[in-house]
């Protein structure tokens, strides 16, 4: 069987030819994990590409960011953005805008992960998957369905194929052989299933219940390398601590327990002396009312 048609792993293309095939490894065992090779963290320098790199709209590049999961997923912000708003929009404009759009951004993403220096096989796959998710957001849509986007797909454009919805799980098969080199690819994918991206799963009977399967054996593989995340927002974060300050913390407490004293000191002394005006007159009138009876009882003994 010719390279050409056996598409089942990706190799390099050949001279005028830029076509993502794959062929089986028969026999072949997962290899085991091993430690991730390190991946650039730094942008090489620009090489002088002939032409100049296509242009970039400033849309796109207001949603590209400069850091995130990994390098890989940075150079994709863009195209990732607008997988995730294109899947929520009911109607768009300018789909051949669009179109073109997105095609000079997927040849831009690529510049950017040759200048980082990743190897052929993450780029082509990084592409294809990136392509298969737009195209499926797209075609999912009211007025992507009825546009000329299925004649034209960017798979079509790029890899010459119509529909990625098998081989995108294809390549998460191969990419997980060998996670620790992989692992930047795998998050993207990651992204890409976590965003809604369902391929030939989206008729398949319980293809929801398969994609999430899927989907955590694809993060329990990736938390094996990358370990446990940060599940604070920050992580510098610090609380203010306690700024209730008592009023201990401004004023000793042999201030305090004088004060209270006193209070309590002449408190007491108050309240007797109000009792003691108020209890007066009446003491005055049980004296009157004592002496007139003594008077009356003297009167009425015998002379």
């Amino acid at each position: 069987m010719s390279d050409d048609s056996d598409k089942t792993v990706f190799q390099q293309p050949r001279p005028g030819m830029d076509r993502t095939v794959m062929r089986p490894s028969p026999g072949r065992r997962r290899a085991a994990a091993q430690p991730r090779a390190p991946q650039p963290q730094q942008q090489a320098p620009a090489r002088a590409m002939a032409g100049g790199r296509p242009s970039l709209d400033t849309e796109a590049a207001y949603f590209r960011t400069a850091s995130g999961l990994n390098p890989l997923v940075n150079a994709a912000s863009t195209l990732i953005a607008v997988f995730e708003k294109t899947r929520q929009s009911m109607s768009h404009p300018d789909v051949a805008g669009l179109h073109t759009r997105l095609t000079n951004e997927i040849r831009a993403f690529e510049g950017r992960l040759r200048d980082l220096g990743y190897k052929q096989e993450i780029m082509l796959s990084a592409r294809y998957v990136m392509c298969a998710a737009l195209d499926e957001a797209v075609l999912n849509t009211p007025w992507g369905s009825n546009s000329p986007w299925a004649q034209r797909t960017l798979l079509t454009v790029f890899h010459n194929e119509t529909s990625g919805g098998e081989k995108f799980f294809l390549i998460l098969d191969r990419m997980r052989q060998t996670p620790g080199e992989n692992l930047d690819m795998l998050e993207l994918i990651y992204i890409c299933l976590s965003l809604g991206f369902e391929g030939k799963y989206r008729l398949a009977n319980r293809g929801r219940d398969q994609l999430e399967h899927i989907r955590d054996e694809l993060f329990s593989v990736i938390r094996s390398y990358r370990g446990e995340y940060e599940r604070a927002l920050s992580e510098n974060w610090q609380g203010l601590g306690n700024i209730r300050r008592t009023l201990t913390d401004h004023i000793p407490m042999w201030v305090i327990v004088t004060i209270a004293v006193a209070i309590l000191f002449f408190g007491y002394s108050g309240f007797r002396y109000w009792l003691y005006k108020t209890s007066a007159p009446v003491a005055e009138k049980l004296v009157e009312i004592s002496t007139i009876e003594e008077q009356e009882n003297s009167n009425k003994k015998p002379q």
